[in-house]
């Protein structure tokens, strides 16, 4: 059944926490780029390849993401990805080499995009027609503040801390996000017989 209307902003705005951590990760972080190149000894092409292997692999994940939660379950697939990217977060914080950063920036990227595919499919699953549409266009508004507010945040953290605080920052939201998802989101899977990944 449907949510109750008084639960439908509580949905969007997780739906739109889900589905932000994908900016969140690329902007937040970019205003730290002078000083990652000094921290690590690196040159700006390899600083920039933290944020081009970012989206290669989130492009690449975003092919796989409602496949593999049509096949195993919409809270599964948020659930691992979530903690991945938390995971991952926490150890950019430690990385002293640039090739090791790039690599976690890569699984970053795999791990950032499922709650963007998977709770557009969610809120397929939990409504349809005009609801569905009211729902979509909620989330889509939250989600375009990201893009103008991530940086802001990036550049605070930066100023006051430095450049590894910011990856604190991603790892506190992906917990968050874990949290909430995990108190509040509902899992809906119609199919009764999965497909097969």
């Amino acid at each position: 059944m449907p949510y109750r209307k008084h639960h439908r902003t509580n949905l969007a705005m997780l739906l739109a926490g889900l589905s932000t951590l994908g900016p969140f990760s690329i902007d937040t972080y970019m205003p730290s780029f002078p000083a990652m190149q000094v921290s690590l000894h690196a040159t700006p092409m390899h600083v920039q390849q933290t944020l081009s292997v970012y989206l290669f692999c989130f492009a690449i994940m975003m092919l796989f993401h409602g496949s593999l939660s049509d096949s195993f379950g919409r809270r599964p697939i948020i659930i691992a990805s979530l903690v991945a990217f938390t995971l991952t977060s926490i150890a950019c914080v430690f990385a002293g080499h640039i090739n090791t950063l790039i690599v976690l920036r890569g699984i970053q990227g795999l791990s950032a995009g499922a709650g963007m595919i998977v709770g557009r499919a969610m809120v397929r699953d939990l409504y349809a027609g005009a609801e569905a549409q009211r729902l979509t266009s909620q989330i889509t508004m939250m989600f375009a503040i990201s893009p103008a507010i991530a940086p802001i945040i990036g550049g605070w953290l930066h100023v006051m801390f430095g450049w590894p605080p910011v990856f604190i920052f991603m790892s506190g939201l992906g917990l968050l996000l874990l949290i909430l998802r995990l108190q509040y989101l509902p899992d809906r899977h119609p199919p009764l017989e999965p497909p097969p990944f």
